[in-house]
């Protein structure tokens, strides 16, 4: 089966003014309303608020976690059949703590959404569209990254690896063997987060950022520019130097703590996964300290795969029902929803919009 993801950015901001036609299409236009509030949401949140964006691991009793919830599952519309299993997750560090309330949030099983098709249609309307949840679990982020890395690299009998987890919020870590996640040695620290802030709090020195917050920082951190005061200001060799710094006080001191000389004997691969793999300056650092034991490979996609590990948990509890699964991780930089897209099986009972 084939696995289709969609991505937007895990930004909103109130919405004032008119915001009809400034869209694409609803990806790009997500207008919801929470309360009496209506939110710009994604991208339309990026291109069209001042200062879009949430609280960095949000609990599910806040409104950041309402808002992009329903905003993901408003992108599922046209992809599945209801009722729906979805399967979500959070870092080692807030799974615990939030695994209860994120269950008590999804017990309610009905969401009525409302959203504005005018930013993208311009015959568009508010409309209402209702979701129904049959079955759900949480589960902890690396345990649906290392399902997804399976599943995407198409060996199952994959064993004994280290998977690392590098996001926006958090990094995650831990050993699989072929019975499952070690334990011992599974950890959940700081970020690329933490990078940010520190040249954030380089560039304060010397420039004046406009109030720019910790999300516009990082989306001038993932292009290595930014621009302000009508200069472009490089920001290359800054990222290298904090990202240097962020490996070797935070990432290599987690690798030395939790994993022994037996495990990295035992260990076939280091998998880097999550956005965090893209930045070279940590692949390199990953590579140079255990190049001569250990070969290190950054995932395929690895930005999707847990939400790709939490389809295949979802097809799992739908009774092997891949039209009826969703896998949607709502991370601190991007949310992504995984469906299986199947065009042999045409899509029915979707919600039916309802003009007001």
């Amino acid at each position: 089966m084939k696995v289709s993801t969609t991505c937007f950015p895990s930004v909103f901001e109130t919405a004032f003014g008119n915001t009809e036609n400034s869209s694409k299409d609803l990806l790009n236009g997500l207008k919801i309303k929470k309360d009496e509030t209506w939110y710009l949401v994604g991208n339309l949140a990026k291109r069209g608020g001042i200062n879009p964006g949430r609280i960095t691991n949000a609990a599910p009793t806040e409104e950041d976690y309402e808002i992009l919830f329903k905003a993901a599952l408003l992108n599922t519309a046209d992809k599945v059949q209801q009722p729906i299993a979805l399967t979500m997750g959070f870092p080692f560090s807030t799974y615990n703590v939030y695994k209860t309330a994120a269950e008590q949030f999804l017990s309610k099983r009905h969401f009525l959404i409302d959203y504005d098709t005018q930013t993208f249609n311009t015959k568009g309307s508010f409309k209402k569209a209702m979701f129904d949840i049959e079955k759900y679990e949480i589960i902890p982020e690396i345990v649906g990254g290392i399902i997804g890395l399976k599943k995407t690299i198409n060996e199952p009998q994959l064993d004994n690896f280290i998977a690392i987890s590098i996001g926006f919020g958090t990094i995650e870590g831990g050993m699989a063997t072929g019975d499952g996640l070690v334990h011992r040695t599974c950890f959940s620290s700081h970020g690329i987060r933490y990078a940010v802030n520190n040249l954030t709090r380089e560039l304060n020195q010397k420039h004046y950022l406009e109030m720019k917050n910790e999300h516009q920082v990082d989306d001038a951190f993932m292009k290595g520019s930014i621009f302000t005061n009508r200069k472009r200001i490089d920001l290359r060799e800054m990222r290298k130097g904090v990202l240097t710094q962020y490996y070797k006080e935070v990432v290599s001191p987690l690798m030395r703590s939790y994993f022994t000389d037996l495990d990295f004997e035992s260990c076939e691969k280091i998998y880097l996964m999550g956005g965090g793999a893209y930045y070279k300056e940590l692949t390199d650092a990953f590579q140079e300290e255990f190049r001569d034991f250990v070969p290190v490979e950054v995932a395929p996609e690895p930005e999707k795969l847990m939400s790709i590990g939490y389809l295949y948990n979802s097809l799992r509890i739908s009774d092997n029902k891949p039209q009826r699964s969703v896998g949607l991780d709502l991370g601190n930089s991007s949310s992504i929803i995984s469906t299986f897209d199947d065009e042999h099986q045409p899509i029915v009972n979707n919600p039916i919009p309802i003009t007001l």
